[in-house]
């Protein structure tokens, strides 16, 4: 049980001793988005709005923070909301 106690704090130290800029907030935001977009859809013009998609390699492996977020209007039409850390 001790080698588990060991990591968790390691880890911990890890993540804690991160600079903030290494933060992304791609998550959070495009949670945001999903949870607020159709709720405040007031004229009722969105038929769906999906949720977030990983930014995954064809194999299944993460690529980077990207989200996307699929949203359908009523008259079938698609659109894609993409949220994107910008590095510069």
């Amino acid at each position: 049980m001790t080698h588990f106690e060991t990591m968790d704090t390691i880890v911990k130290q890890f993540f804690d001793n991160l600079p903030k800029s290494y933060t992304a907030y791609c998550d959070y935001i495009a949670h945001l988005i999903v949870g607020n977009l159709k709720a405040n859809d007031t004229e009722k013009l969105l038929a769906s709005v999906g949720r977030p998609q990983l930014d995954l390699s064809p194999e299944g492996s993460f690529r980077s923070t990207k989200k996307t977020i699929d949203v359908e209007d009523r008259f079938g039409k698609k659109y894609r909301v993409t949220v994107e850390e910008v590095r510069e």
